[in-house]
This record gives C-alpha cells, sequence and structure tokens, in this order.
C-alpha cells in the first residue's frame, strides 16, 4: 500500500485538464518516459479515501482517451528517431535510452486507447502488451551498423 500525499488542488486542476484531453509529461526521477499529469486523476480514480471525502474520477475521460494516443506516438517517434541518430554514431548507451523511452510512451499510448488509467512505469510494457520487447534490449549490439538494425528491430515491435 501506497500512502500518497498530494496537493488536492492541483489533483482537481490535473483531472479537469484530462476531462478536456489536456496533459503535460513531466520529468520525474525513476520514470523513463515522464510522468503524464493525468496520473492524479488516476490516483485520485484508483486510491482509497481513508478520511474526508474525494470526487469521484472514474474511467479514463473520452476526450483523453482520443488525444493522449497521438500525443504519446508523436514522442515515440521522436524517441525513435533520436535512438536512430544515436546508433549512426555508435552510441550504444543514448540508441538504447531513446529507443526504451519509445517503448515506453507506445505503451502509454496502449493504455490511454484502451481507457485504463495508468499509474506509473512499473509493469506497463507488460500490461500494454509489450513484455516481448525485454528479449529485444537482451540482444543489444556493440556496433554501429548492427545498431541501427536493432533500433529498427524495435521501431517494428512498436508499430501498431
Amino acid at each position: 500500500m501506497d500512502v500518497i500525499l498530494r496537493d488536492l488542488d492541483v489533483a482537481l486542476h490535473w483531472t479537469q485538464q484530462a476531462a478536456s484531453g489536456v496533459f503535460e509529461v513531466d520529468a520525474l526521477l525513476g520514470y523513463i518516459a515522464g510522468i503524464p499529469t493525468y496520473s492524479l486523476a488516476a490516483e485520485l480514480a484508483s486510491g482509497r479515501v481513508l478520511a474526508g471525502e474525494l470526487p469521484d474520477v472514474g474511467p479514463m475521460p473520452p476526450a483523453l482517451v482520443e488525444t493522449a494516443p497521438a500525443r504519446w506516438r508523436f514522442a515515440r517517434d521522436f524517441s525513435l528517431e533520436y535512438a536512430r541518430m544515436h546508433a549512426a554514431r555508435g552510441n550504444v548507451a543514448g540508441a538504447a535510452g531513446q529507443a526504451a523511452k519509445a517503448a515506453m510512451e507506445e505503451a502509454h499510448a496502449r493504455m490511454c486507447e484502451r481507457g485504463q488509467w495508468t499509474l506509473n512505469e512499473k509493469r506497463l510494457l507488460a500490461t500494454a502488451g509489450l513484455e516481448g520487447l525485454s528479449d529485444a534490449f537482451t540482444r543489444l549490439p556493440a556496433e554501429a551498423s548492427a545498431l541501427g538494425l536493432w533500433v529498427d528491430e524495435i521501431a517494428r515491435a512498436l508499430a501498431t
């Protein structure tokens, strides 16, 4: 069980924004793709109130289901292009990092298409049906020529 302390006004603001299909992605330690601000609405929707009252958030709003996948996929494609640039330079860590970011971004897109709230990235790939990517990351090549092909393999696996 997690006990989460949040500024309720901030959480309600981002819950209203999510209802309109609007969100931001913030950098947060421990997150690869970043944390979407609609995570605050997800916490309200899935949490258990111990004292007082909170609004009933319910399922992911239709506007967010409609707008979020395209935004996540734009980010995915951008990350894959950067992975390719790193690969062309033989930068294994950069290519792997950007490919991992793209994988998380595609997973977020899939979860939003399903209308499923996501609280973190801990089991995000598996929940989104992308658990097979783990095998590809164990075969990360060190040579620049093979690294570009590896990024293309990741990109094909992420295509919808």
